[in-house]
Parts: C-alpha cells; structure tokens; sequence
C-alpha cells in the first residue's frame, strides 16, 4: 500500500521533489530506516531506555515508513491487537501536518484489517494531537519507560 502526497506549490505529478510517501511494511523489509528513526527519536530525544525501545516484537507488527523525497523521516508500528505504538516523526518534520497524515495512514490500514479496536498509549503532551484524529482518553494517567502516558481510543464511527 503506497500513498504520495506531493507537497510542492505546483502540485506537479512528474516532479518527484517535495514529495511525501507512506508505505505499509514490514519489520524485516526496513529494520534499518525503522530503527534510525526511533532511536533518533525516543533513544536520543527522550532517553527512552534501547532495551525498552527495541523490544523484540517488531517481527509480530505491521510497519509503517514515511519518507520526504525518499529520505525516510517517520514511522510507527500496529500489532495485531489494533494498537498503535512507536509513532515517531524526526525533529526537522513537526509540525508540518506530516504526523497527522501518517496517523490517517495507518487509522485507514486499522480499519482496513478490522481491527476490534484501535488504540494507543499516548504521551501527556500529545492527547490533543491524537484527540483531533478522533481518539478519546481513557483510564488514568500511567508511566511507560519513565514518561507519563493516557490510554487513548478511537471512536467508533
């Protein structure tokens, strides 16, 4: 499954400059980009522990990588259960709609695979990212891997 959104001010469809690719994959098809991007993220940036980062469950999940002109720059994981972990965008793309695009992404692939539920364990300073994709918070605030997370899910539609 591929999507590109060509994010150029002339919406051009030859030019392959500026344009931004998700795909659905695998664990085994690209380790290596998956891999650099999280411990960027959560290793690097938030401290998050390797051994709690790199759990050895990835080969049970359904990958997803984004890419800006064929850089990979996102990604986040699905297990079968319907939850999604591991989403992660690197520094120099916030804030740009690239999150929400990847969350439409993989909301999409959940319901295309009929997840029973689809749910997440969001940060503190996230809810209200997530809560604009339709999830709502549920339960009470928690620690994972030292940082304060809400369990998040999304509304039946």
């Amino acid at each position: 499954m591929l999507v590109s959104l060509n994010l150029s001010p002339r919406r051009s469809k030859v030019s392959k400059k500026n344009s931004i690719s998700i795909i659905k994959t695998s664990w085994l098809e690209h380790s290596v980009q998956i891999s650099s991007i999280r411990d960027a993220v959560f290793i690097q940036e938030q401290a998050v522990p390797k051994n709690i980062e790199m759990d050895g469950k990835d080969s049970e999940c359904i990958h997803f990588l984004m890419s800006y002109d064929d850089n990979p720059i996102g990604t986040a994981r699905i297990k079968m259960s319907g939850k999604i972990e591991r989403v992660s965008i690197l520094k120099p793309n916030r804030n740009k709609g690239l999150g929400s695009k990847l969350m439409s992404f993989i909301i999409d692939a959940a319901k295309e695979n009929r997840f029973e539920r689809i749910y997440l364990h969001s940060q503190m300073e996230s809810i209200g990212f997530y809560k604009n994709l339709g999830f709502i918070e549920e339960g009470d605030v928690f620690q994972e891997a030292g940082i304060d997370h809400v369990l998040m899910e999304l509304k039946n539609e």
